[in-house]
């Protein structure tokens, strides 16, 4: 019981380092993930080692011209599009 109180007061995360130069392995539709960051422990910690992030924003090219799941076409100001969260989309209202 003495190690587990010991080795739990030791136990430490290192701050979080962004990994910038991380490869996306897939290019479009938000398909890919990549590790965004990564820390280190010194003990026994809980939690993860790595942060992830979507990328690949850029809508797939034909024959896809589609997102991935969750993901919807948009427009973006440049007149171009790039595929967007559905959740990041405002309701539409009505009223009654």
């Amino acid at each position: 019981v003495l190690f587990i109180l010991i080795a739990a007061v030791l136990a430490q995360w290192s701050a979080w380092t962004e990994t910038p130069d991380t490869p996306c392995p897939v290019t479009c539709g938000y398909c890919g993930v990549r590790v965004a960051a990564t820390r280190t422990c010194t003990g026994v910690c809980s939690g993860p080692s790595q942060r992830y992030e979507e990328c690949g924003a850029q809508m797939c090219l034909w024959p896809n011209k589609t997102c991935c799941p969750g993901y919807i076409k948009g427009l973006l100001p440049s007149r171009e599009f790039e595929c967007v969260a559905i959740a990041s989309i405002p309701a539409k209202t009505t009223i009654a």
